[in-house]
């Protein structure tokens, strides 16, 4: 099969493109991706190319996603896709939700929300936010989401033990 090699894509197009290379190098290359895939190289080339209509299928993403967690971008294509339909990932905790630290997390959701809102405000304090002092308020705003993500699953837990 013949992959037309000098096509335009658009912008949204030519970003997942970019994300799945981006995969790609994270699980070692080209070659070690064609090879996990049981297919060509030349075909994980088109799908990393922005001038070919060539793309990887949702389980090819999903089984290299799986196998690069913990790789800076990660999930790379994922994340991607999210947010061009203006959604976000949010990682959620790792914690296992036991009905009995509700206590401890609103303790570190209060922490948490004073540290974001210290973020903010050490942030405008010469009325310019430059790009550090947003990755510290970003950091700061996945912390206060995980935990409140903690919280529900808490209290999902707890709703579960008395509908048993």
């Amino acid at each position: 099969m013949s992959v037309e090699r000098n096509i335009t894509l658009p912008p949204e197009q030519q970003e997942i493109k970019e994300a799945f290379r981006a995969l790609v190098k994270a699980y070692g290359g080209q070659d070690a991706v064609a090879k996990r895939l049981g297919t060509r190289q030349q075909r994980i080339s088109d799908c990393c190319s922005t001038t070919t209509d060539a793309f990887p299928r949702a389980d090819e993403i999903a089984t290299l996603e799986a196998e690069t967690v913990g790789y800076p971008g990660h999930p790379h294509v994922t994340t991607v896709l999210a947010r061009q339909r203006l959604r976000e990932l949010v990682p959620t905790p790792n914690i296992a939700a036991t009905g009995r630290d509700l206590l401890m997390l609103f303790a570190r959701q209060s922490k948490g929300n004073s540290e974001l809102a210290e973020a903010i405000l050490e942030a405008h304090e010469d009325d310019h936010v430059d790009c550090a002092e947003a990755e510290q308020i970003e950091a700061a705003a996945d912390q206060v989401i995980a935990t409140a993500l903690a919280i529900r699953a808490e209290a999902r837990m707890i709703q579960r033990e008395y509908r048993q």
